[in-house]
């Protein structure tokens, strides 16, 4: 086994304190079993010796031999292992879960990589009949791998947390004992040099070899009983600490905050500065309210969750937040309350993990399943359905073959939001569409509509527009749907 390995196995051992009851472990399972129609799906953890079945979706299966598990070849490289039939795969001529029961032919495995870069299991699914994915579902797969990923660094962060407060706890309360003690034996030889310097001081006693012999050896006691307090008061447990705390600085994936029971911000590290864009001596002091968008702070949400936080003991929230230029990016959220010895609470850690790229994928993937969706609905109706796009990000405005031809223009058209409205016959055809793209952008509201068009030709028509945004309550960055020619509406 090589060092790699070794180190591999040991952050797996770490992970295996993770409680995977979580109903977060488990949803994403199951999303993954429907997004991708298959019947097992599961999140495993792989050491040197078994696969360890720790999320279950269509088996009940806990644990099965590493040297015959599909994930061992899942967690040696980067991106998805797909196996669409086992039986034509050599590695698997003489597995018994493919030669016989349940005899497995389908596979297909997203690792769990850390930020570190190890891979400590999967999130696969498996059928017992050839079969393979859309690019749609790999895209998904990977998506829900890389959130059960986050969640366990998460919780494994917490556990270490908790754990060094508990140290640090009985670390104070040990030391007040040890100094209750020990001070009694500091004051003795300190007592005893005092007394030879100042009767030597004082003229009753000359300084000689005897004399000097004496201070020297209440000297050595006393350097003893110090090097024996400060040996108690900074043992292993708080060079873990130290290196612990060092640690999270350095760590520049998550920004991880120490705030009061206020909310105020009382530590900063480096992941901190690297996705809010503040340094420490900018921040430091503040209320975390000011990564809030106006509408959150308007909602009070940063005070809802401490409020649920010091309740619950510890709040979750997935949104929006602002960046010290103001820009945005989409943050997953983790507020823990910390407890005294007496049960109240002093204060809160953050943790808080940039999702933005994620986001992304998932809109994407949202706006895939919906213009499907829209454009099957109107498949069965009549044929020449177009699609569009509008990314409000870059104010960019996409059309398919088919919207073009609706239009009347050519591959080579531009086309833009202000442009494409003035399709749309003036007067209350003009006025309906453009209503219905601010109530998308500004509160999600979807549209059907048919209305009058006039193409660039000046040809006048009615057609069928359908219209969806992915507003999630506070922001919207795109617009979407179909297009087609329509019978008229008497009107």
């Amino acid at each position: 086994m090589n060092s790699f390995e070794s180190i591999r196995i040991e952050t797996v051992s770490q992970y295996m304190q993770v409680d995977f009851n979580r109903s977060e472990f488990q949803d994403i399972v199951d999303l993954a079993a429907r997004l991708c129609e298959k019947p097992v799906a599961l999140i495993t953890l792989l050491d040197g010796e078994s696969n360890w079945l720790k999320v279950r979706f269509g088996t009940d299966i806990e644990k099965m031999p590493r040297q015959t598990s599909f994930c061992q070849y899942s967690i040696v490289q980067d991106d998805l292992l797909i196996i669409p039939d086992a039986t034509k795969d050599a590695r698997f001529q003489y597995n018994p879960l493919v030669q016989s029961d349940p005899c497995l032919r389908f596979y297909a495995g997203a690792p769990l990589a850390l930020d570190n870069g190890l891979k400590i299991g999967t999130l696969c699914l498996f059928d017992q009949k050839p079969n393979n994915l859309t690019d749609t579902q790999k895209t998904a797969l990977s998506i829900l791998a890389r959130q059960a990923t986050f969640i366990l660094q998460v919780q494994l962060s917490k556990i270490k947390l908790e754990e060094q407060i508990r140290e640090t706890d009985a670390k104070n309360a040990a030391l007040s004992k040890i100094a209750q003690l020990q001070s009694h034996q500091i004051r003795q030889p300190l007592t005893t040099i005092m007394g030879l310097v100042n009767l030597v001081r004082d003229g009753h006693q000359p300084l000689d070899a005897e004399w000097l012999s004496m201070l020297a050896t209440a000297t050595k006691n006393f350097d003893k009983i110090i090097v024996d307090v400060v040996s108690h008061t900074m043992g292993s447990k708080d060079l873990s600490a130290i290196r612990y705390n060092k640690m999270v600085e350095e760590i520049d994936d998550y920004a991880i905050l120490l705030v009061d029971k206020e909310g105020n911000i009382e530590n900063w590290n480096k992941g901190a500065e690297k996705i809010k864009g503040y340094s420490a001596s900018e921040i430091i002091g503040k209320h975390f309210s000011i990564f809030y968008t106006e509408q959150g702070r308007r909602g009070n949400r940063p005070a809802a969750l401490i409020k649920e936080s010091a309740r619950a003991g510890v709040a979750r929230d997935q949104g929006w937040r602002v960046r010290k230029d103001g820009s945005k990016f989409f943050a997953s959220v983790v507020i823990t309350a910390i407890h005294d010895d007496k049960g109240n609470v002093i204060g809160f850690t953050k943790v808080t993990k940039d999702l933005t790229d994620i986001r992304e994928a998932q809109d994407e993937l949202r706006v895939s399943a919906d213009m499907y969706e829209l454009l099957s609905e109107q498949a069965g109706e009549q044929l020449g359905i177009g699609g569009w796009q509008l990314d409000l990000d870059n104010q960019s405005l996409t059309w398919t073959t088919q919207t073009r031809q609706i239009h009347g223009v050519s591959d080579d058209y531009i086309p833009r939001l202000s442009s494409a409205i003035n399709f749309y016959k003036e007067g209350p055809s003009r006025a309906k569409i453009e209503n219905a793209i601010k109530s998308a952008i500004n509160c999600g509201q979807p549209w059907d509509l048919k209305l009058q068009f006039i193409n660039i030709d000046g040809k006048e028509s009615w057609v069928r527009t359908i219209g969806k945004s992915n507003y999630d309550g506070s922001v919207c960055t795109k617009v979407y749907g179909t297009i087609q020619l329509a019978k008229p509406v008497q009107e």
